[in-house]
């Protein structure tokens, strides 16, 4: 060491190897921040005349109430006639089938075993109970209004930082990958709170009675009638002032995970498994923490699709950002989550805040989901609009389930809703080609930490990439043979497949 020139090589390559170590630490410490989005304070753009969606107009609520059906015939009546060339075409009266048409043995993805598999996804829920929570119908068993389990004794944090930890961390124990606490915005809720009518028993008997088997159009229409004599369920217009059990201040948002390689088989009955098995996760979790909640003596609602937009409201929480397909794309899934959340009265929280990772910029120039959607409900439009400017668009009325005077990517959720009944699936071809619904690997990380940073020009070349190297793609047989092998090597699972990076950070 007495050698100068050795001295002189130790100091450089001590110099040379600190400023290696400083740069790796800092393009660490850039990724880091970059994935954990830049506060976004553009959103929500909205329009003068915006206002909060009533919950009867949300697509859902149409196609699970004869009330709204009979009151208006010219929403069906106009749909079929431009979209189906049929002006009698009736796709409500698809939704006693739903899931109900048998399978195909000679058919990858829609045979006996495919559709074995969708079915299981909904248990161990009710299937009607959760079905109803589906389609947005309020205070339902998993949802339920009743707060008469609260504690009287009200738990008190030392922080508002303590307290969103802890209710992330129980949100992580109960299954949830990401979880989000907004402040509660009347523009996101339903207002009013619609309730169809339908119960549980009316649809069960209806099963039991096989109403789900007629297939003439007359037929089924007058079996609704039937039930509806028979069982007179009561259609209701609910007020958050009068009819909620109290006012919520906070909505605890948080994201269910679904399986990537059962995902990529759609749209086929075998990825109905995990979309059903999604909202099983759903229900579950959103009354896990709902329960929770209330044990700490404050009141809590836990909700699915019901009561408020899910997807604006998973934005203000800070998870993720809206997509070209409607749905929240979350850093790390895409859209490959399912979206619950608990309205409570604690605010004792640290709130999130709106985030971007340029996820809405890409999805300007990529429209992969718009290429794969098989019922051509998404927008091919350049950019966000404050109204849905797709076909049909300029007819009067058929906007009616549009929630308008927000700038986002706005779709037809009437076509996609009807490929649903017809194909007897949940479709999802649109998660499945997303771009950012890839597995957890770390490139795939790298990908998103530098998509802020990439210039808008480069998006396209970046989406093309993205099924030149495998994935994506719809519709594709062998996706299904691949899923029905990902369970070799469960026993032991040494790579953690399809569960490492389900919940916290990879």
């Amino acid at each position: 060491m007495e050698n100068p020139e050795r001295r002189k090589l130790f100091k450089r390559a001590a110099i040379g190897g600190g400023a290696v170590l400083a740069a790796g630490l800092g393009a660490y410490g850039a990724g880091r921040a970059s994935i954990e989005g830049k506060i976004n304070d553009q959103w929500p753009i909205l329009a003068d005349d915006f206002k909060p969606f009533p919950g009867e107009s949300h697509m859902w609520s149409y196609a699970g109430s004869p009330f709204l059906m009979m009151r208006h015939p010219e929403r069906n009546e106009q749909f079929g006639r431009l979209v189906k060339g049929n002006p009698n075409y009736n796709f409500q009266l698809q939704v006693p089938r739903f899931e109900q048409k048998g399978h195909d043995n000679s058919r990858p993805g829609f045979t006996q075993l495919d559709r074995a598999l969708g079915h299981a996804g909904w248990c161990p829920p009710h299937k009607w109970d959760l079905r109803l929570g589906a389609m947005g119908v309020p205070d339902t068993t998993w949802f339920s209004w009743d707060q008469s389990d609260m504690e009287h004794e009200q738990y008190e944090f030392a922080s508002k930082q303590q307290a969103a930890n802890a209710i992330r961390s129980a949100a992580r124990v109960f299954g949830a990958a990401r979880c989000g606490i907004a402040k509660r915005d009347k523009r996101w809720d339903y207002d009013p709170i619609y309730h169809a009518g339908p119960t549980v028993d009316m649809f069960a008997e209806m099963e039991r009675r096989g109403v789900s088997k007629i297939t003439d159009p007359q037929e089924m229409a007058k079996a609704l009638m039937g039930a509806l004599e028979e069982f007179k369920p009561v259609e209701k217009q609910l007020s958050w002032e009068k009819d909620f059990p109290f006012t919520p201040k906070t909505v605890i948002v948080m994201a269910v995970p679904m399986d990537y390689d059962n995902l990529a088989t759609a749209p086929t009955y075998t990825s109905g498994a995990t979309v059903g098995d999604g909202y099983t996760k759903m229900a579950t979790l959103a009354s896990q923490m709902a329960k929770f909640i209330r044990g700490l003596g404050y009141h809590a609602v836990a909700s699915g699709n019901d009561l408020g937009n899910s997807v604006a409201y998973g934005i203000a929480a800070g998870m993720g950002e809206g997509a070209r397909n409607g749905q929240l794309i979350v850093p790390g899934y895409g859209p490959r989550i399912r979206l619950c959340k608990v309205y409570t009265d604690f605010e004792f929280v640290d709130y999130d805040q709106p985030r971007t990772w340029g996820i809405e910029d890409f999805c300007k120039t990529c429209k992969k989901c718009a290429e794969a959607c098989p019922s051509k409900a998404l927008p091919m439009d350049e950019d966000t609009t404050f109204t849905f400017v797709g076909e049909h668009s300029e007819q009067p009325g058929y906007n009616w389930n549009n929630h308008e005077g927000i700038k986002k990517f706005h779709v037809d959720s009437k076509r996609c809703f009807d490929y649903w009944m017809e194909s007897d699936g949940d479709c999802a071809a649109c998660n499945a080609a997303c771009t950012f619904n890839e597995p957890d690997f770390w490139h795939h990380w790298m990908i998103v930490a530098a998509n802020p940073f990439v210039p808008s020009t480069l998006h396209g070349v970046m989406s093309e990439m993205h099924p030149a190297f495998g994935y994506g793609a719809t519709q594709d047989p062998t996706k299904v043979a691949k899923f029905w092998n990902t369970g070799e090597g469960m026993r032991v699972n040494p790579t953690n497949r399809n569960v490492f990076g389900a919940v916290g950070r990879s």
